[in-house]
């Protein structure tokens, strides 16, 4: 080989490697996640296990830089910064990822669910089309997190729907759906930002929230309520996504260790939470609010009124036709199997 042909080999193989460099850093990713949970939560060290695991599976080609307690702003700010690049994913409050894919709120209709054996089933169920559904409008979606039942709280005694209709009731900025569940209901909400409840509280600009205990808690929003009404209002729940133009060039072998990894996070989140929720429960006794237990014709009222606001969700579009008739199919299912059991069991019972 001449000299020149050497110099031209050594330049080529020089260029190659410089090239191969170049390749395997435009590869690497840096996936900036925010959720409104505190730092230090079970759910925040679930989320930073996993973003370890994934560093290491990828060989640091694929990072998770995580922004808890809502420092990015409320989920509305959120799916904006994702869609302009400043964020890549998190765990997106329904009523705000609605605006993409509607149905994503199909559990939230009120008062659908009689009891969690049934909110089990049913997500067996559909989660699986609710997760389609979310990949089909642009996201990638890991799982759904349980927060549990969302129960009224108040600074006011309140049992039945008339008491509701004259409380300040709290309505999340931005969640049209939850808006116009409270307006069917004869309620007409203040919206305020997560951020903003806590003041409001305590300077009366609102006195009513509608959340799980589990959020309740961390948030300090208890320190300003006094009672609870022992009456599951609507099933709460979070999908957690990352937007999936923020995972074009990653390379697939990542991709797939990046789904493993999260999803399972998500998922040992999710079976977590129904103890969360039953121990947020028992908290909130032990910080001194009272529990309210409304009459049967007032537990009538309240499940009247929850049926005309489905039915105004559903001629609105919220969720849409195929997927509610979906789920009544799986609890129609669900009750009839639960009614036969008790016809064997009184027969049992009568011989």
């Amino acid at each position: 080989m001449t000299t020149s042909s050497r110099f031209v080999a050594t330049v080529a193989t020089t260029i190659a490697a410089i090239a191969l460099v170049v390749a395997q850093l435009s590869l690497a990713v840096e996936l900036k996640i925010a959720t409104s949970a505190p730092d230090g939560t079970a759910w925040m060290k679930l989320l930073r296990q996993a973003g370890t695991d994934v560093a290491k599976a990828t060989e640091k080609r694929v990072k998770l830089k995580f922004y808890p307690g809502g420092t990015q702003g409320d989920d509305g700010d959120v799916m904006r910064k994702m869609r302009i690049g400043q964020l890549h994913g998190g765990s997106i409050r329904t009523g705000v990822f609605g605006t993409r894919y509607s149905d994503i709120q199909l559990y939230h209709l009120p008062m659908v669910f009689r009891d969690m054996d049934e909110v089990d089933a049913v997500r067996r169920a559909l989660d699986p089309d609710l997760i389609k559904g979310v990949g089909d409008a642009g996201y990638t979606a890991y799982g759904i997190v349980e927060l549990g039942m969302a129960y009224a709280m108040s600074t006011r005694e309140a049992r039945s729907l008339a008491d509701a209709r004259r409380l300040k009731v709290w309505a999340p900025k931005g969640d049209i759906p939850v808006i116009r569940l409270l307006e069917a209901f004869d309620i007409k909400p203040i919206t305020l930002t997560i951020g903003e409840v806590l003041p409001s509280l305590a300077q009366g600009v609102i006195d009513t929230v509608a959340a799980p205990p589990v959020a309740v808690l961390p948030l300090q929003w208890h320190t300003r309520l006094e009672y609870v009404l022992d009456l599951p209002f609507m099933y709460i729940y979070s999908p957690f996504v990352i937007y999936e133009q923020s995972l074009r060039g990653v390379d697939p072998a990542d991709r797939a260790a990046l789904h493993r990894i999260l999803s399972a996070a998500v998922a040992e989140a999710d079976r977590r939470s129904r103890a969360d929720h039953n121990a947020a429960w028992n908290a909130l006794g032990k910080q001194g609010i009272e529990f309210l237990s409304p009459k049967a014709v007032e537990v009538d009222a309240w499940r009247a009124a929850a049926l005309d606001a489905t039915r105004v969700w559903i001629d609105e579009g919220i969720v849409s036709h195929r997927m509610y008739a979906k789920l009544q199919s799986v609890l129609a299912e669900i009750r009839g199997a639960q009614a036969a059991d008790n016809d064997k069991t009184l027969t049992v019972a009568e011989r």
